[in-house]
């Protein structure tokens, strides 16, 4: 299995330097390498210096940069309208991003690039780096990507702005949004749970048990004021959200 080169340094990378940002830099490196890649776009949203993009027929291959001193470029690959999933990964080498680009631009499917790349996994929380997996789902959330199940966004968003729920793992499901104390199954619900009105705002619900009913502790609040009352509502010694499942058997799915 193929996973990095080994004559690109670790480090804060001169991408941002290159007048056409990322792209330019990858697509450099591609053609060092006399590997061919497709063109190379800037993300919409996003910094050029940040981020990447390069489309082939209805799959797109995206590359964001670590915007700190850790080097780090976070791969996505997947259709166009998002799921199905496809490879997604990270690794602090240009070159082994050139050398997956010229793979998937070759017609390499996902599945043999998940072969070949031993840290490209199935879906983005799986190919996130050890102890990246909340902050990987948080960010996906935000950037509203289509490979992530996405909540409603201003609660999303409201939710983030509390700095004591980010360490939690974002959860949304049939409209309602829970932070989880476990990024997989089983998971462990241990804070109230969001959940929409009628009217477009939110009640705000602890969750029962087989020893207690559940009980709103807000409601028809704006997200902001949902989210603030979440925050006031962490139960002592909950958190951060461990990565895995709950261990033991108590998952609350």
């Amino acid at each position: 299995m193929k996973e990095r080169s080994n004559d690109v340094a670790a480090g804060p990378g001169p991408e941002s330097a290159v007048p056409g940002g990322l792209g330019e830099a990858l697509g450099r490196e591609a053609a060092r390498r006399g590997c061919a890649v497709g063109p190379l776009d800037p993300v919409a949203g996003i910094a050029p210096e940040a981020a990447a993009r390069c489309v082939r027929g209805d799959s797109q291959f995206v590359v964001h940069a670590s915007d700190g001193d850790e080097r780090e470029f976070r791969i996505e690959v997947s259709r166009t309208g998002g799921r199905p999933w496809g490879a997604f990964g990270s690794t602090d080498d240009l070159a082994v991003v050139a050398a997956v680009l010229h793979a998937w631009w070759e017609g390499a499917p996902v599945g043999r690039l998940r072969e070949e790349w031993e840290f490209l996994a199935e879906d983005p929380l799986k190919g996130a780096p050890p102890g990246k997996v909340v902050s990987t789902a948080w960010r996906l959330t935000l950037e509203r990507s289509p490979v992530i199940r996405l909540g409603d966004a201003e609660l999303a968003e409201a939710l983030h702005a509390q700095p004591a729920l980010r360490v939690f793992f974002p959860w949304p499901s049939h409209g309602q949004f829970s932070l989880l104390s476990s990024t997989a199954d089983p998971f462990h619900e241990e804070l109230p749970r969001v959940v929409p009105t009628f009217d477009g705002l939110w009640n705000v619900v602890a969750t029962g048990s087989a020893r207690q009913a559940s009980r709103v502790l807000g409601a028809d609040l704006t997200a902001g004021e949902a989210a603030a009352l979440v925050a006031a509502n962490i139960p002592a010694g909950s958190g951060p959200a461990v990565e895995g499942g709950w261990p033991g058997d108590k998952g609350t799915a």
